[in-house]
């Protein structure tokens, strides 16, 4: 996923979370009872961790399923967690910013009409609707176009197909199985609305290309996340809320583009387990 990267940070403190997570009530019972010598009923074992480097995406997905690692830095929408049951650990210390799913456009193409339409999908939108989705494409290798236009179907968004809309409309998508379903499913409810719209799929990443393509004019619509978004326009934010962050990308945003309405739907870094070590941890 050449758009969005994970951070170095959570490496950082992933032994600290495991440590923590690993302490049992007898752990706890044994220092409140003033424990004794090695050995004694009550010593909590100290729990070793190692780190392996991995290259992100599917090389971490095959070493979690197989047992090589036991707990993985993935993006919370990968399909695998979906079709493998993993457990997606709660970012409890916010640690990571807010990577809402928000649609970036540019307002000299985009009506009152079509934001409109682009709102109603956001507001379906939500995380386990995308990771079920990612799943769908990247496991049962299904094509994102289809699996968008189910997704609507099935929420509704497309019974009301009219010819209100006029013009025509451009969505560009990264590199990455979630943003092309996004880009199409942005593609299909404009055009039940009256629009026309091309889909330019897979285009890149956002710094060299994407961006670049929505600023000049080559594109109308992209499918964006809040902080990834925000650090590209300031390299030195730091984490953010939904608000905060749509906020201050609103002031930094080139002349004629703009955020529209985020939903709810969230694509962060996350540290993620098999359902296994989850019941082993407490996690």
């Amino acid at each position: 996923m050449a758009a969005r990267r994970p951070r170095i940070l959570l490496g950082l403190v992933l032994a600290l979370l495991l440590a923590t997570a690993a302490c049992t009530d007898s752990d706890r019972d044994g220092a409140e009872t003033g424990g004794g010598e090695s050995g004694e009923a009550g010593e909590a074992a100290a729990t070793e961790f190692g780190f392996q480097p991995l290259e992100p995406g599917a090389v971490t997905v095959t070493a979690l399923r197989q047992g090589d690692i036991d707990i993985a830095l993935l993006f919370s929408t990968v399909g695998a967690i979906a079709a493998n049951d993993w457990v997606v650990l709660e970012d409890d210390e916010g640690l990571q910013g807010s990577e809402n799913i928000v649609p970036l456009v540019r307002s000299e193409a985009v009506d009152e009409g079509a934001a409109e339409v682009l709102n109603g999908v956001s507001a379906e939108l939500t995380t386990e609707d995308v990771t079920e989705l990612n799943r769908r494409v990247d496991d049962d290798k299904e094509d994102p176009a289809t699996v968008a236009r189910d997704y609507l179907e099935g929420k509704g968004l497309l019974e009301e197909e009219s010819s209100e809309g006029s013009g025509s409309l451009t969505v560009g998508t990264f590199n990455f199985t979630e943003s092309q379903i996004l880009g199409h499913m942005y593609a299909e409810a404009l055009r039940a609305a009256g629009y026309d719209v091309t889909v330019e799929d897979n285009l890149g990443s956002r710094e060299q290309v994407v961006f670049p393509a929505i600023e000049g004019g080559r594109l109308d619509i992209v499918p964006e996340y809040i902080q990834s978004l925000l650090v590209h326009l300031d390299p030195d934010a730091e984490s953010v809320s939904p608000e905060e962050g749509v906020e201050r990308i609103e002031e930094l945003l080139p002349e004629g583009l703009e955020l529209l309405e985020p939903s709810q739907a969230q694509d962060q870094n996350a540290l993620v387990v098999t359902a296994e070590t989850a019941e082993k941890y407490g996690l």
